[in-house]
């Protein structure tokens, strides 16, 4: 018992030195712990001994054992807030909810509290929360940045990542500045969703896609560049660059003109998101137009409009739980390791998922509304 006892306090005296040099900072995040056998001869001890304190540690999350390197420091202990702040467009609807889920279970284990903001996708209500934010003292920021146009708040992001508040960007990128970013490879889906149509014998296809957010202009981008590819392209009057958010008065007329020309409709329409669909699909059945019968439709983003809207939507996938994985990770490894300045851009290919909005036409359709 005697024995049991002794080495006890051996192990509890290296997991308290430890400990001591950590919360004060003498050892910081991201630094290297003193070997094993350094240990052993400082303190007069076993390797177990010194082994048991270490899993104490790891255990109380403060170091991270790293095979064939070493032991790190991971977490700070003084000045942290242990909230990690993330800010989406929405927080309990569309793609978002599991965006956000899957954040915070990431973190959670690691013992954050995810702090949920909307920006509303408004840039001026996104930057009134990102300097509430700068008062709350956050350790790190998870963002789905609101591009309108010209218009962001890198500037003050890259203020945050100055005084040591981590940024990642989840689902969106800016054109001019290099943070930690996942986003999804939208060109690309663009092309994908015009390639499915156009092997389904679809050559008079429209879109309808949001001007002012930068990933969807990007999936125009890869539709026009397919259908340049094959020698095709989309008439005027079946591009539609929605400006504004997806419920405005604005966006209805827009895609009542384009319904208005019923004898002139293309046969496939791409909408650059799943609520876009699920509006043309409202409007289509006013005019009596049927989906797919008379129009094919393919969207993006895979939500739940997709999944119970009738018919059920052909869409391309959105790996939100994923991503909001990933971004709790990056964000963690960011924290914890602060004077690593690379930054990661983590590019994500998605694929069609097919429902029952797109139906095939015969391969000798040619231009079937000329």
């Amino acid at each position: 018992m005697m024995t049991n006892e002794r080495a006890k306090k051996k192990y509890e005296a290296v997991q308290t030195f430890l400990r001591s040099k950590i919360e004060s900072g003498v050892i910081v995040p991201g630094e290297k712990l003193p070997s094993e056998s350094e240990l052993m001869a400082q303190f007069g001890i076993s390797r177990n001994a010194v082994r048991q304190a270490i899993n104490e540690l790891i255990k109380e999350r403060l170091v991270e054992s790293r095979q064939g390197i070493g032991t790190f420091c991971v977490k700070r202990t003084q000045g942290t807030s242990m909230l990690i702040a993330m800010v989406t467009f929405r927080i309990s609807s569309y793609i978002f909810p599991r965006l956000v889920s899957a954040c915070n279970q990431s973190i959670q284990r690691d013992g954050y509290t995810l702090l949920l903001n909307e920006s509303l996708y408004n840039v001026a209500k996104e930057r009134s929360v990102l300097l509430d934010l700068r008062k709350r003292h956050v350790d790190g920021i998870v963002i789905t940045p609101v591009l309108e146009g010209s218009k962001y708040n890198a500037d003050l992001l890259n203020e945050f990542e100055a005084e040591g508040i981590p940024v990642v960007l989840l689902d969106g990128e800016y054109p001019d500045y290099a943070f930690t970013s996942i986003v999804i490879d939208e060109v690309a889906a663009g092309r994908k969703a015009a390639e499915y149509l156009w092997e389904r014998g679809h050559r008079d296809i429209g879109m309808i896609y949001s001007s002012n957010y930068r990933p969807k202009v990007l999936r125009r981008d890869g539709v026009l560049g397919f259908l340049s590819s094959v020698g095709a392209d989309i008439r005027e009057e079946w591009l539609v660059g929605i400006h504004g958010q997806i419920s405005s008065l604005e966006t209805y007329g827009q895609i009542r003109a384009l319904l208005a020309q019923k004898n002139q409709l293309p046969s496939a329409v791409i909408c650059s998101s799943d609520d876009e669909a699920l509006m043309f699909m409202r409007q289509a059945q006013r005019h009596k137009i049927r989906i797919p019968e008379d129009v094919s439709l393919i969207a993006f983003d895979n939500s739940d409009l997709a999944r119970y809207s009738s018919p059920r939507l052909t869409t391309l996938d959105h790996p939100s739980e994923y991503m909001g994985e990933l971004a709790g990770k990056l964000i963690l490894d960011r924290i914890y390791h602060p004077d690593v300045k690379s930054r990661t851009r983590t590019v994500i290919d998605t694929n069609v998922i097919s429902r029952d909005s797109v139906c095939g036409l015969i391969a000798s359709v040619g231009a079937r509304n000329s």
